[in-house]
């Protein structure tokens, strides 16, 4: 009977480790799509302003 017991005891655990990990992986990934999504929004706006940066070259000894 204890081992029954133990077993199901162990299952139920188990199971609702389990899904523990599904629902905070879940919010986690929800939550970063809906932030890409907010992002990809803001990205699709023309810029107003562009900041243009100088090339700079660098020049040194190979080692």
């Amino acid at each position: 009977m204890f081992t029954a017991s133990n077993n199901t005891t162990r299952l139920a655990a188990f199971s609702f480790a389990v899904l523990m990990a599904v629902v905070v992986n879940g919010g986690v990934l929800l939550k970063f799509d809906s932030v890409a999504q907010e992002v990809a929004g803001a990205n699709a706006k023309p810029l107003s302003n562009m900041a243009v940066l100088e090339t700079v070259t660098i020049v040194g000894r190979r080692v």
